[in-house]
């Protein structure tokens, strides 16, 4: 159902109609700074500006989508391409998660801070992560992308995304562990 919406919204888009694309801009948004929040390590201002990069190389390649897989993919893979651009450009200074930590209200306080402390731990050992298993851990973990689907954004073989994959979750071990004995 929801790739036939996202067909007739490229096709309406394809044609010209400006509507179409606010529609499907306003559809993916938040999933695309989402994603490019995680990967700029916790950057709110720079996962904007990408995320709007994103979606301007959409409108340029727009006409070039071909619907032989799920559109979010695709766009995913531009974001995946345009955050790895921004790294090779310059380097970024680390920046506090604590943006990311979504937490619903409670009334137990307790669990709150507990839980908020164990996201900012979280992200913060992603961020130490090399960008290749940064965003292989980051596609698969909080945008639920199987691994062919992330070997195909980030044009790796199915056999290298599961290796980047399987070191970065080793990483994020070992960074947690060391946490641990920190504390």
């Amino acid at each position: 159902m929801r790739s036939i919406e996202d067909y007739i919204l490229i096709k309406r888009i394809q044609d010209g109609d400006p509507a179409a694309f606010e529609a499907l801009a306003r559809k993916y948004y938040q999933n695309i700074y989402s994603f490019c929040v995680r990967r700029c390590n916790g950057d709110t201002a720079l996962a904007a500006d990408l995320t709007q990069e994103t979606f301007l190389k959409l409108v340029e390649h727009i006409r070039c989508y071909r619907p032989t897989g799920k559109f979010i993919n695709f766009l995913l893979t531009i974001a995946v391409n345009t955050c790895n651009n921004n790294y090779k450009k310059k380097s970024f200074e680390l920046v506090e998660g604590d943006t990311l930590a979504r937490i619903p209200d409670q009334n137990d306080i307790e669990r709150m801070v507990l839980r908020r402390e164990t996201a900012l731990t979280v992200q913060q050992a992603i961020n130490r992560l090399p960008d290749i298993h940064k965003e292989v851990v980051i596609l698969r973990f909080y945008h639920h992308r199987k691994l062919r689907e992330i070997a195909a954004m980030t044009g790796v073989s199915l056999p290298t995304a599961k290796s980047r994959l399987k070191q970065g979750l080793v990483k994020l071990k070992r960074y947690l562990d060391e946490e641990d004995l920190e504390s």
